[in-house]
């Protein structure tokens, strides 16, 4: 078992050194293809390094420091880089000199004994030395040499001997010879620049260090476990260090051996305070290094490392002193902020580390708070806010923490577990009437903390919102988040205290947020403020939704949301606040997410009255005021918030016809069985829809429009050819003429009207063949529902006077077919005309024939032959153009 554990320790190391080196590769190659690149344009040639990236390469020239200043690892800012300030007049350029000739395409070639003997082996050096540790250990335990101590003793000698042979190498490095051996296999540069057999040395001697220490406890039982701890804590940190000489392939090996340690400690007795001063001790280490080398990779390490032991506390395995879990998540992310220079703020990864690791470590504490109720655990996370509002306020590069400790705050609400709870107050009643209400306790005990952080922490927020929006940088930020935090707070508090319940304290108190936004709002105003103004209007508008949300229920919740959205817009284009329409798609968002993927809307009362119900407001009000928003916004730019409020409002619409249809064929009752009737009504408006879309998408342009009317254009064709497969000559169900009409003949007409559009000149036959089928079937089914108005019409049987009213029919409509096909000049028309009337012909011929007698028989061969002759006649005068007559020659006199 030891050994499958020292094995999988080499196997992470092997691969962490993987990793190192992949982005040394990786920085190396974009270096080289940048030189090969300036050789080839005859561009001067400086030294720009980019700080962040993984490896080690020779620092760009820095400008001149004041005595005593030393400069940072992250290197100057990028307006400084690859320049060097010059002192005193500059002297005149010297001619240039003619460009180099462009380097070969192919670049000179890679030396493979160079890469074996200067890279790849040093490499597999170093995983050597350390199996071979590893198998000394196993072969000296199976042999019985010596005894457990001294093999820990011995083992911990020769990772020391490994650290000073790396030491003793770094001092002395090979000297490289000044030109390849040979001329057509030139070294690789990157391979010229750095010599990895000290790293590989040191990096063998941290593992053997820290694989010493481990078995000296873990595996032999030496020492107690707190002895055991202590020697693979100093282990690991002894890598960090020595990764600050020798490079990252020493810092992969101590930050994984000191993050690991706790894990591979053994007690029935956890202390978590211990183990998480180790790991802040461990990060501070971390950052540490970060800061004096550069290297990201061992901040994110550090950062995944600390949120997995913050999460792995909630298990309860760590013990249960909850309060260290709960109180290294603010200190750690003090450390990551406090230990990052301020050089790395201007480039995007210095972004990223500074609030990265406060959202992971921030996130960990909210689980472990959801997990644990314990106040010191909440407390670490709020504890997150004013450490974030005091980096904000001193750089403003770092004002979103602020909103990432108020995401963390509002979560850590939304999971608050909250006991069942009676309210204090007594209810007397007379006779089962209810006379009067004595009033308790403010409220239950069990609700007091909940109550009193939100009260808190919104205050707090608002108040550091009010005064840095004046003295502060980008106050509309800090205005934006003095307007939005506290009614997000009450909106989450409500829900958690009276969980949907209408209460009229909670909506008093949207008003007071309201209020006050409008007070807030009228000051930024006189003080010239539009901006701010304009995020403190935009708060008191979503505190007066969430006090009607509050009061209301069901389809006026999303009622009221949905009228936030035009005043938004409207302050949007007064204030010229872009913001404002990321507010706008996320309400957006809300009510498309409630109204469309809110199964428990068809449980809402609408009432019995047909067209006249409360969907107007669950539906039609929200479209209506989506598009008008969208429309107010378009004014001022196109973005994804006006396709995504086009596409909402688009989407109510259609849904609301749906609804109506639904409502009025149940009478109330969504869950009504559905007839033909019914579909062909939704198989006709979505048609009608799809029709009246691709007009207003062709005066406005809208893309939207253009994908809505494709979509439902779609969808009433597949209803429609479901309704052809099912229709009521093979169905045993009854029928009747309006439910004929919807199902067939209006979307009939429907589909051929779009055929008249240029838009769907790809879709013109598919179109058209389902225009002819459903006129058919329409014309069919109403024949032989006149004949057979109260019998199955798939079991009535045919009479001979149905018979001869179908050909005449048919017969009609493929004479109505040539007429349009004539008149509107198209080929296809006709064609469709002749293949009725071909279908009259085979059914006289075969069927009438057999069937038909007496009188029928002569009326249905005269009908068909009169109107063939007809066809003829017409074909000839209206379609079929006479040749003209050859000219004769005139004879000659």
């Amino acid at each position: 078992m030891e050994f499958l554990v020292l094995v999988a320790l080499a196997v992470v190391v092997g691969w962490g050194l993987g990793i190192v080196g992949f982005f040394q590769a990786r920085s190396a190659r974009r270096e080289l293809r940048e030189l090969r690149a300036a050789l080839a344009e005859g561009r001067p040639i400086t030294a720009e390094v980019d700080p962040f990236a993984a490896g080690e390469a020779a620092p760009p020239p820095e400008p001149a420091l004041p005595p005593g200043a030393r400069p940072s690892p992250f290197g100057p800012p990028p307006t400084q880089r690859g320049s060097v300030p010059q002192a005193g007049p500059v002297p005149e350029a010297a001619p240039e000199p003619p460009p180099p000739p462009p380097p070969p395409p192919l670049g000179p070639k890679i030396d493979i004994e160079a890469l074996l003997t200067m890279r790849w082996g040093v490499w597999l050096g170093a995983a050597a030395l350390l199996l071979a540790g590893v198998f000394l250990v196993r072969y000296a335990v199976e042999e019985g040499w010596l005894g457990p101590a001294v093999r820990c003793f011995l083992a911990m000698l020769l990772g020391l001997a490994l650290l000073a042979g790396a030491e003793w190498l770094r001092r002395r490095p090979a000297p490289l010879r000044d030109e390849p051996a040979a001329p057509d296999a030139p070294i690789p540069p990157e391979l010229l620049l750095a010599d990895h057999g000290p790293a590989a040395l040191a990096a063998g001697g941290a593992a053997v260090l820290f694989g010493a220490a481990y078995a000296t406890e873990a595996m032999y039982g030496l020492v107690p476990p707190l002895i055991g701890f202590v020697l693979m804590a100093a282990a690991s940190l002894v890598g960090l260090l020595a990764s600050l000489r020798f490079g990252p392939l020493v810092g992969v090996v101590g930050v994984a051996a000191a993050f690991a340690t706790p894990a591979l400690v053994e007690t029935t007795t956890p202390n978590a305070p211990g183990l998480f001063g180790y790991l802040l001790f461990v990060t501070a280490a971390a950052v540490a290094v970060v800061r004096f080398s550069a290297w990201v990779w061992l901040g994110w390490i550090a950062t995944i490392a600390g949120a997995i032991w913050v999460a792995l506390a909630a298990t309860g395995a760590l013990g249960t002193e909850y309060w260290a879990p709960g109180l290294f998540v603010p200190a750690a992310a003090a450390l990551h902020l406090l230990f990052l220079p301020r050089a790395a703020l201007d480039h995007p990864v210095g972004l990223r580390l500074s609030w990265v690791p406060f959202l992971a470590l921030g996130l960990a504490g909210v689980l472990l708070s959801g997990e644990v109720a314990d106040v010191s655990v909440r407390l670490g996370v709020l504890l997150l806010a004013p450490l974030a509002v005091a980096v904000g306020a001193r750089d403003a590069r770092l004002d979103r923490l602020p909103w990432l400790a108020a995401l963390l705050f509002l979560l850590t609400l939304l999971v608050w577990a909250m006991p069942a709870w009676q309210p204090t107050g007594e209810t007397i009643t007379v006779e089962g009437a209810v006379q009067a209400f004595l009033p308790g306790a403010w409220a239950p005990e069990v609700i007091q903390p909940l109550l009193v952080t939100a009260a808190v922490m919104a205050g707090f927020f608002a108040l550091c919102g009010f005064v840095l929006e004046r003295w502060g940088d980008r106050p509309v930020r800090w205005a934006g988040l003095a307007a939005a935090v506290p009614v997000v707070t009450l909106g989450i508090t409500y829900l958690q205290v009276a969980r949907f319940q209408a209460d009229t304290m909670w909506a008093l108190a949207a008003a007071a947020l309201a209020a006050i936004s409008v007070a807030a709002a009228t000051a930024a105003m006189r003080e010239g403020g539009l901006q701010r103004a304009g995020a403190h209007a935009a708060g008191a508008i979503a505190a007066i939704c969430v006090g009607l949300a509050i009061v209301l229920h069901d389809q006026w919740v999303t009622l009221a949301i949905a009228l936030m959205l035009p005043p938004l817009a409207w302050i949007e284009a007064r204030t010229d606040l872009p913001a404002l329409r990321r507010v706008a798609l996320a309400v957006a968002a809300l009510v498309i997410i409630r109204l469309l993927g809110n199964w428990y809307v068809l449980d809402y009362g609408f009432g019995t009255a047909p067209v006249a119900n409360g969907l107007w407001l669950a539906y039609a009000v929200p479209a209506a005021c989506l598009w008008l928003a969208a429309r107010m916004f378009l004014r001022r730019g196109d973005d994804l918030a006006v396709a995504v409020l086009e596409a909402g409002a688009i989407a109510f619409a259609t849904v609301f016809v749906a609804l109506q249809i639904r409502h009025w064929q149940g009478s109330g009752d969504f869950e009504a069985d559905s007839t033909r009737l019914e579909v062909g009504l939704h198989v006709s408006a979505l048609g009608a829809q799809a029709l009246a879309g691709l007009m207003l998408c062709r005066r406005a342009g809208r893309r939207v429009l253009a994908i809505a009317w494709r979509l439902q254009g779609g969808l009433a064709l597949a209803g429609g050819l479901l309704l052809l497969l099912a229709n009521p000559a093979w169905m045993d169900d009854t029928s009747s003429h309006t439910e004929l009409a919807f199902a067939y003949l209006v979307p009939a007409l429907l589909a051929g009207a779009a055929l008249a559009q240029r838009e769907l000149a790809r879709a013109l036959k598919p179109l058209g063949i389902y225009a002819l089928l459903a006129g058919f079937a329409w014309l069919s089914l109403t024949v032989r529902l006149s004949f057979h108005p109260d019998a199955t019409l798939g079991h009535a049987a045919l009479t001979e006077a149905e018979m001869w009213t179908l050909s005449g029919a048919w017969l009609a409509y493929g004479a109505a077919l040539m007429a349009a096909g004539i008149r509107l000049r198209a080929r296809s028309v006709r064609l469709a005309a002749l293949g009725v009337i071909a279908v009259v012909v085979a059914k006289v011929f075969l069927l009438d024939m057999a069937e038909l007698g007496g009188l029928w028989r002569v009326l249905s061969f005269l009908g068909l032959g009169l109107s063939l002759i007809a066809l003829g006649a017409v074909f000839r005068r209206f379609v079929a153009t006479a040749k003209p007559a050859p000219e004769t020659p005139a004879a000659p006199p």
